[in-house]
């Protein structure tokens, strides 16, 4: 079920920033030649290469900041950076290639237009597409941050069967404020019925299930967390 969604995923995080070099390699490397060249042109020609890569790096940080909970201040400064980077690559280009033939001048330059569609467009959809790991951000650390529910308490020192009660009641709330369908909503829950079924075995006393629920708790949680953070 979820193998598509991690294709997806795949292509965005991998193969765009490799589209995004090769569109920009022909916005900007398009008929250079170190053959006969000078030792300044052969310094240009080495930019333009060390810019097409500065691109596809950039991409890459401008895609991996909005996707999952999204940074959508460092995304969007990232994806300037490499429209820019894409841009005066391809202006540099033509001061060094100033002889290119009218049909490299229209290729190159529709190369780089593409190159900046492609960087602003994968860019806006890993940022919507994780609009549902958002919803759930509160339901993951809160996860996270209440340890002492999760796994049974030997020391008579643990949390109230209130206790349980309410952390079972917050975590069903956080869930439902994930309403994007998909594999996080349902994750969430799944981790919110585990929750219940924690709390039932607290009220009489069953450790040992309470012991199994909660690995398959932490389980469910780095599903959460892989799909969201990316690792």
């Amino acid at each position: 079920m979820t193998e598509p969604a991690m294709n997806i995923d795949n292509l965005t995080d991998y193969a765009i920033p490799v589209i995004v070099a090769i569109l920009t390699g022909l916005g900007a490397v398009l008929g250079v030649s170190f053959r006969d060249a000078d030792a300044t042109e052969r310094r240009r020609g080495m930019w333009l290469y060390m810019l097409v890569l500065l691109t596809a790096i950039a991409t890459s940080a401008a895609i991996n900041s909005a996707s999952g909970f999204g940074r959508p201040l460092a995304a969007t400064v990232m994806a300037v950076v490499a429209s820019a980077v894409a841009i005066g690559a391809h202006l540099l280009w033509r001061r060094v290639v100033f002889d290119a033939p009218q049909r490299n001048v229209h290729i190159a330059l529709a190369a780089v237009v593409l190159a900046v569609v492609v960087i602003v467009s994968s860019v806006t959809y890993s940022y919507v597409s994780g609009k549902a790991c958002r919803q759930a951000q509160g339901l993951i650390t809160t996860g996270m941050a209440q340890s002492a529910f999760v796994l049974p308490s030997f020391a008579n020192q643990g949390p109230t069967s209130g206790d349980f009660q309410k952390w079972s009641r917050d975590l069903h709330d956080a869930a439902a404020q994930v309403t994007e369908k998909g594999e996080v909503a349902d994750r969430s829950r799944d981790l919110a019925d585990l929750a219940d079924q924690i709390t039932a075995t607290v009220q009489i006393g069953d450790t040992g299930t309470h012991a199994l629920l909660g690995a398959r708790f932490y389980d469910t949680l780095r599903v959460l967390l892989r799909k969201c953070q990316n690792i």
